[in-house]
């Protein structure tokens, strides 16, 4: 009888973003996955007594008791095996160089996927050595570093609900806001309901910035919830970051619910999925967008292409570690 294969897997919480992953791995695999949150595990003191000796270890030995525990449960999640088939590491900028060594070292074949560009993320190019494969969906990254190119991907589809609005925004406060604020403005003195939802912790931008058709969040809503919202406008609105050259996941969002989207990436012209009649990109000159963009039905793309792009198609890809390189 044959040993079940084994892969660890490693990401950070960020958002939840790494339970869809996870989903992805034990839905569409035979691996027995290990899954460890490299950006560490929340450690409670025992009692009064551990929380001031930690006081007096970071004051005079710059030690940390909470860091040491939660060092130890990554440690420990880690070592459940001796050797693991495959090792499958998300953002590895986070992991010491000493952690980097000693899951490379467990592992048959280890695989890196950058899920930023190298531009917007420091740290991560220098973690190329420590991997046999590396996977990126930032073009110039690809071509720049000799990195495997490869898109996102959607997981849900078929989302049934009556859409709130015509066209919305979700994402973050951060240097796009004027570029958003400008597109929504424009939308809606063309006549079209036009919203975004931004998440900010900073009261004062909330309060400064907030407007009858821009909402902010106090608290980020959970990856595998956005698709809730994405799934309640009739167009998805995408605003990419300048030194990004990837596509983000909303315009496989849009794939997957059958949505059309607007979108500042130009980028995606080169894509199988582009169809003019579903996609509108917004450049610097654009006034506004052509009333017959929000008339005509959406056209459906082939299936081959759709099945292209599910998060089942993106596993088999990512694990089957063919050269796809630019």
């Amino acid at each position: 009888m044959s040993m079940k294969k084994r892969m660890l897997y490693i990401a950070p919480d960020h958002y939840d973003f790494y339970k869809v992953v996870l989903n992805g791995f034990q839905d569409f695999t035979d691996y027995t996955v290990v899954m460890v949150l490299s950006n560490g595990y929340p450690y409670y003191y025992k009692n009064w007594g551990e929380r001031c000796l930690n006081f007096f270890l970071k004051r005079c030995f710059n030690l940390n008791i909470k860091i040491i525990r939660s060092q130890n449960i990554i440690l420990q999640k880690i070592n459940q095996y001796t050797t693991y088939d495959i090792v499958y590491v998300n953002r590895p900028d986070i992991l010491s160089p000493k952690l980097l060594t000693l899951i490379t070292k467990k592992a048959k074949l280890s695989i890196v996927h950058y899920w930023d560009s190298f531009t917007k993320i420091k740290g991560q190019k220098e973690t190329i050595p420590y991997f046999d494969i590396h996977y990126s969906f930032d073009k110039n990254d690809c071509i720049q570093y000799g990195l495997h190119f490869t898109t996102n991907f959607y997981f849900i589809d078929n989302f049934s609900q009556k859409p709130k609005y015509e066209v919305l925004f979700l994402g973050t406060y951060d240097h796009r806001f004027p570029k958003i604020k400008q597109i929504i403005q424009q939308l809606n003195n063309q006549g079209k309901k036009a919203n975004a939802l931004l998440f900010s912790k900073d009261k004062n931008i909330r309060k400064q910035h907030a407007s009858t058709n821009i909402s902010f969040l106090d608290k980020i809503i959970p990856f595998p919830e956005i698709v809730a919202h994405s799934g309640n406008t009739q167009i998805i609105l995408d605003i990419h970051h300048p030194n990004q050259s990837g596509l983000s996941f909303r315009p496989f969002e849009a794939i997957g619910l059958k949505k059309k989207l607007i979108t500042t990436n130009p980028d995606i012209q080169t894509y199988d999925f582009y169809d003019p009649n579903n996609i509108f990109i917004w450049t610097d000159t654009t006034l506004s967008v052509p009333d017959s963009f929000f008339s005509t039905p959406y056209t459906e793309i082939p299936l081959t292409i759709q099945q292209k792009y599910t998060l089942e198609n993106w596993v088999h890809s990512i694990l089957t570690i063919k050269s796809n390189s630019l």
